[in-house]
């Protein structure tokens, strides 16, 4: 659903048009029909090594429950994991 921000804006001598709003996103893609209207679609970028859990539809399900939980304060407490630190983690 689209409404109505502005009900005339023009093109500078270079084409350019401006908003003057404030912008969602630092980036944006554009999509274009064929009557011409254009939509900018605010997206964020997911580095490579996070975009698994985006394309997992059961791992986010479950980071979304912990999330929740968390949220509602449903936590418990494991202890102390600092003995742990300075192991040394093997990398595939």
């Amino acid at each position: 659903m689209f409404w109505t921000l502005k009900k005339l804006i023009s093109t500078d001598s270079q084409g350019h048009l401006s908003l003057n709003l404030e912008p969602k996103s630092k980036e944006y893609r554009v999509l274009v029909n064929e009557a011409g209207q254009i939509l900018l679609d605010p997206i964020s970028n997911i580095p490579d090594r996070e975009q698994w859990l985006w394309q997992n539809p059961e791992a986010l399900a479950l980071v979304k429950c912990g999330l929740a939980q968390a949220a509602k304060g449903e936590v418990h407490d494991l202890g102390d994991f600092s003995e742990y630190a300075d192991l040394e983690i093997e990398e595939e």
